[in-house]
């Protein structure tokens, strides 16, 4: 027995259409955290018809509480710093409802190598193999390091330099 309860869809019927509390949950939902257009409308959408909603989210559009490109470069920026491969981080940000042309800036931007030439891709990878792997590598397990890496999304080349660069140390 689940001790939440879950939360029914609404008959189209059980819906409001009233596009004044569409904003106000709106503006409620945005308060909280910075969410990309997609997400607020399918958010809008549980309590409020589909024309409601798309109102609601075209209104904070036009007053650019919602703005798709900074949300993308946002969370970009945020995956990065987890440690998350480009791979994966376009992956999230297309979970999110993000076109491919904004995932496609944001990650140019974010994952882009800095001034010494370095990869903050390959920067994550070393990262993560000395943080986690370096006991796996010290036993000669290599392969299993390869693999847990290529399953988080990093290319075998970024894999091979970062563990290059952990056996150096």
């Amino acid at each position: 027995m689940s001790f939440y309860k879950r939360r029914r869809p609404k008959q189209e019927e059980e819906k409001c259409a009233d596009p004044a509390k569409a904003r106000a949950r709106a503006l409620d939902a945005l308060a909280s955290r910075e969410m990309s257009s997609a997400q607020l409308y399918e958010r809008l959408c549980y309590g409020f018809t589909e024309q409601a909603a798309a109102a609601a989210v075209a209104e904070m559009v036009e007053l650019d509480y919602v703005n798709d490109d900074r949300y993308a470069e946002a969370r970009a920026h945020s995956l990065l710093a987890a440690r998350k491969s480009r791979r994966a981080a376009a992956q999230n940000l297309r979970q999110k409802g993000l076109s491919g042309a904004q995932i496609e800036q944001a990650l140019e931007s974010v994952y882009a190598p800095d001034t010494d030439g370095e990869s903050p891709e390959l920067e994550a990878a070393a990262a993560l193999v000395h943080s986690r792997y370096m006991k796996k590598l010290a036993d000669g397990r290599r392969d299993l390091v390869v693999a847990a890496l290529q399953r988080r999304g990093f290319a075998y080349s970024v894999i091979k330099e970062a563990i290059k660069r952990a056996e150096e140390e």
